[in-house]
């Protein structure tokens, strides 16, 4: 079941940011998330939706054209770039990561959730219970954001450290060039 701290989160974040920056893959992601946070409320019990199973099969199947979502609005972002090469490198490190980082993050906490939830304290106890869920939610949007965050910052100092090198590189090459052009004097 998907979390809807994160659900929501993720939601806000990119229909903001989506019609801030006019890019409709966000607002998708952003509608698609929505839909996610009210499903996850519906599934918790917070609230009452008619026809419940059909929501979570609308959202089972939106689910799946999220991560394509996400690649199209990096895609997009690198096509309306003034530098595409080093655009596309900082959105392709940062959605693999950001990908990266969320698969451990639940591989970690979903098995620690359920010793959690199942533990003698906290069967019963529905204030420990909304704190596991609000905790994993909360931690899902960090690893997030901080995968996307390192790898768009390791992509953007391998463009500019290799635009260094080539430059240096450039610049010894007309070295030897003009020597070239001496020797043939």
């Amino acid at each position: 079941m998907a979390n809807g701290i994160s659900c929501a989160f993720f939601a806000g974040k990119n229909l903001i940011y989506g019609q801030k920056e006019k890019n409709v893959f966000k607002e998708g992601i952003g509608g698609i998330q929505t839909v996610r946070t009210v499903d996850s409320a519906a599934k918790s019990g917070l609230i009452n939706i008619p026809n419940a199973p059909i929501l979570s099969k609308i959202t089972a199947f939106l689910k799946k054209i999220l991560y394509p979502l996400i690649i199209l609005s990096g895609v997009y972002n690198t096509i309306k770039s003034e530098d595409k090469i080093k655009t596309g490198f900082e959105q392709a490190g940062g959605i693999s990561f950001m990908y990266t980082f969320e698969r451990c993050y639940e591989k970690i906490i979903n098995p620690l959730e359920k010793k959690l939830i199942n533990s003698p304290n906290a069967r019963n106890n529905k204030f420990l219970k909304a704190g596991i869920y609000i905790l994993k939610g909360a931690g899902f949007v960090c690893s997030s954001l901080a995968g996307y965050t390192l790898g768009s910052k390791l992509a953007d100092t391998a463009v500019n450290k290799y635009r260094e090198n080539n430059t240096a590189i450039k610049e010894n090459e007309s070295y030897v060039n003009i020597f070239d052009d001496i020797a043939l004097l």
